[in-house]
C-alpha cells in the first residue's frame, strides 16, 4: 500500500513539473498589426475639420496640426483592439514631425529617402514641402508599387486624405521627391512575424535526500556541527529620479519677424533629470536654438514641440506678423512722421519684460502670491504719507498761528 502511495506520488510530480513546457503563448503577427492599422486608417477616410482642431487633438489633449496626432491616434487603436501596446512603444507618444524623426533616429529606425530604403507597409513617411531639409507633415504608407508609394494622411487640407507620390508626380505635393525619410516601427517587439511565441520555462527540482542512521548498539552518537556565519556588505547606490512631467512657458507666444523670445521648460519632480531637445516643422517661420531661444524669421504660425527623455511631449503654437510701418498722420500741415530704424515701438510690453528675462506669463499665474502684500504695502504707504501730510499742516496752522499772536 505504501508503495503504491508513493508511486502515485511521483507520477503526480512528474506532471507538474512537464505543465510548464507545454505552456505556448500566441502573440499578434506583424501582418495582422499592420492589416488593422491600414483599415483603422482607411476607415477614416473623408473625416473632415479644420487645419488646427480635430477629434484626433481631443484625444492628444492638443489642438494644433493634426498629421501626428493622426498617425499616433491611429496606431493606437490597432493596438487597443488588437490588446497589444503600440501607441508610445513603437511609435513616440507626441511631438511633431521633427521630434519623431529624432525618436525613430535613437532607436536605429529613421531611413532618409537618399538611403535607398524601400518603405514598407505601416511605416510613417514624412515629408519637407519647402525643400529646407526639415520635416513639415507625416503620413502612414498604405502600399509600395515599384518607385511610387501610396499613403493615408491626416490634415491634408484639413481631410484624411489617400495620396499617391511618384517620381513624375507634380512638385512638391505629388512627388517623391518631397518625401524625406521613414519611421520603421518595431512590429516583431510586440509581435511574433506571423509565428506562434513560446514561453521558455526553467524548472528547478530539488530533491531532499534523507539519511536513516540505525543504532547497532547501545553507544550513544554525538554529532557536531559547526556554523559559518559570513557577512556581506552591500552598497545601494540611489536610483536616478525619473522625469513624469514637464511644463513649458514663454512670456508671449505672438511675435513679430525679427522678434525673440526664449521658451523655458520646468521637469517634475524637480530633482529629475532629462535630456531635453527642441523641434520645429516650420523653420522658415522660426528659428529655434538649442537653448530655447526663439527668432521669428517668417509669417505664419509655428508648432513647437519640447521633448524630454524620448518620453515626455509639451508643445505650443507660435504666430507671427510682419513688422508694421506705423505711419502717423496728424494734420494736413504736419510732415507724417516714421519711427526711426531700430525703434521698438511694435513690441508689446510682455515682450519687452520677456527680453529682459521676466516671464510675464508666470508672474500673472502666480499673483496670488504678491498681487495681496502689494496691496497692503501700497495702502499702509498711502495711510502713512496721508498721516504724516495731516501732521505737517498741523504743524503749518499751528506755527502760522503762533505768529499771528505774537504780531
Amino acid at each position: 500500500m505504501k508503495a503504491l502511495k508513493k508511486a502515485t506520488i511521483g507520477i503526480m510530480i512528474f506532471i507538474i513539473a512537464l505543465l510548464p513546457c507545454s505552456v505556448t503563448a500566441y502573440a499578434v503577427s506583424t501582418d495582422t498589426m499592420v492589416s488593422k492599422l491600414l483599415s483603422v486608417a482607411e476607415n477614416e477616410v473623408g473625416y473632415s475639420s479644420s487645419g488646427s482642431y480635430s477629434k484626433y487633438g481631443v484625444w492628444y489633449g492638443y489642438q494644433g496640426g493634426w498629421c501626428t496626432t493622426f498617425a499616433i491616434w491611429c496606431f493606437n487603436k490597432t493596438g487597443e483592439s488588437l490588446g497589444v501596446k503600440l501607441y508610445a512603444n513603437i511609435v513616440p507618444s507626441g511631438g511633431n514631425c521633427n521630434s519623431m524623426i529624432s525618436w525613430f533616429t535613437n532607436k536605429g529606425r529613421y531611413h532618409k529617402r537618399s538611403s535607398g530604403y524601400t518603405p514598407r507597409r505601416g511605416d510613417l513617411v514624412f515629408f519637407d514641402w519647402s525643400g529646407n531639409g526639415s520635416a513639415q507633415h507625416v503620413g502612414i504608407v498604405k502600399s509600395v508599387s515599384g518607385s511610387n508609394v501610396y499613403t493615408i494622411e491626416g490634415n491634408c487640407s484639413g481631410k484624411v486624405k489617400e495620396k499617391s507620390y511618384s517620381p513624375s508626380g507634380s512638385k512638391p505635393y505629388a512627388s517623391t521627391s518631397s518625401i524625406l525619410g521613414y519611421g520603421n516601427p518595431d512590429w516583431g517587439s510586440v509581435g511574433s512575424g506571423g509565428q506562434p511565441k513560446t514561453q521558455k520555462t526553467t524548472t528547478t527540482t530539488t530533491t531532499k535526500k534523507e539519511t536513516t542512521t540505525e543504532a547497532t548498539s547501545a553507544e550513544e552518537t554525538t554529532t557536531e556541527t559547526t556554523t559559518t556565519t559570513t557577512t556581506t556588505t552591500t552598497t545601494t547606490t540611489k536610483p536616478a529620479v525619473k522625469a513624469k512631467d514637464m511644463t513649458i512657458h514663454a512670456a508671449t507666444n505672438t511675435l513679430q519677424v525679427g522678434d525673440s523670445v526664449k521658451l523655458d521648460y520646468e521637469i517634475k519632480p524637480l530633482d529629475s533629470s532629462a535630456v531635453v531637445g527642441y523641434f520645429c516643422d516650420e523653420e522658415n517661420i522660426i528659428e529655434i536654438s538649442d537653448t530655447g531661444l526663439i527668432t521669428a524669421t517668417g509669417e505664419g504660425t509655428a508648432t513647437v514641440v519640447v521633448c524630454a527623455n524620448d518620453e515626455i511631449y509639451r508643445q505650443c503654437d507660435f504666430t507671427v506678423t510682419a513688422v508694421s510701418s506705423q505711419v502717423t498722420t496728424q494734420s494736413p500741415d504736419v510732415i507724417n512722421t516714421i519711427p526711426y530704424i531700430g525703434a521698438d515701438v511694435t513690441k508689446s510690453n510682455s515682450q519687452k519684460l520677456g527680453e529682459l528675462g521676466i516671464n510675464v506669463e508666470r508672474l500673472l499665474s502666480h499673483k496670488n502670491y504678491y498681487v495681496i502684500p502689494c496691496c497692503i504695502l501700497g495702502t499702509t504707504g498711502v495711510v502713512t504719507l496721508c498721516i504724516l501730510g495731516v501732521k505737517a499742516l498741523a504743524e503749518f496752522i499751528k506755527k502760522h498761528k503762533k505768529e499771528e499772536e505774537n504780531d
